[in-house]
């Protein structure tokens, strides 16, 4: 049998959707008014504890601000259960009435932290032999080229080989520098003796033993090495 009205359904489907329009605009209102009210109670907040008696004149706005933002809460709760229809047991249950469930990726795992220069001179002061092999550092000795010109007393950067072993200077590249530190035995030389090989400034300082302050600042020159800027130690004096 033919509908006497057949553009009923459609008017109804009409004034459903309208309707559903209208609830989306009146969240989003609701929702940036009380967007607005959140910050401005913050705001309000801060300066009542900052400004102490001065603020009582806040605290009044901030209670009357803490009641819109209540009554917002409150109206919006009843507008969503008043909008939302009632589930009969025969109804199947719909996608939309289970709640979603954020699957977290797992985090990848951090990285071991690369220890820094300060650490390697407290790790150098201190005879931290565990410290220093982390930093995996290749040892270095001043070139004979440049010895030769210390004893000469030319004034040149001092230059420095890659040795085997048995080296007297530790280099480490940190940080996109390159840094150049005395062995232990080296540091401990430097005690009595404080050699000028343009590599460390040495400082009397009230200390027990040698002290290295400052790392060296290295470059490469082809494949050997030279100081770009002295490191500092301290001596006792």
């Amino acid at each position: 049998m033919a509908l006497a009205f057949p553009w009923l359904p459609l008017l109804v489907g009409a004034l459903g959707l309208l309707c559903g329009l209208g609830a989306l605009g009146w969240a989003y209102l609701l929702a940036r008014r009380m967007g607005k009210l959140r910050y401005r109670l913050a705001n309000l907040e801060r300066q009542t504890t900052a400004r102490g008696q001065e603020g009582l004149a806040l605290g009044q706005e901030l209670s009357g601000l803490k009641a819109e933002l209540t009554e917002l809460r409150a109206s919006r709760t009843s507008r969503t259960a008043a909008s939302q229809p009632a589930a009969t047991p025969a109804d199947p249950p719909t996608a939309w009435s289970a709640p979603l469930l954020a699957v977290s990726s797992p985090e990848p795992p951090l990285a071991a932290a690369e220890p820094g220069i300060d650490s390697l001179i407290a790790a150098i002061n201190h005879g931290d032999k565990a410290t220093l092999r982390e930093a995996n550092p290749s040892e270095l000795n001043i070139s004979r080229a440049s010895e030769d010109a210390i004893q000469m007393g030319r004034s040149q950067p001092t230059g420095l080989e890659v040795v085997s072993g048995g080296g007297s200077y530790l280099h480490v590249h940190l940080g996109g520098e390159d840094w150049l530190l005395p062995t232990e035995r080296t540091l401990e030389g430097f005690r009595t003796h404080q050699p000028a090989k343009g590599i460390f400034l040495f400082q009397p300082h009230a200390v027990g033993t040698a002290q290295l302050v400052q790392a060296a600042r290295i470059e490469a020159d082809g494949e050997q090495w030279r100081v770009k800027e002295p490191g500092e130690i301290h001596y006792p004096g």
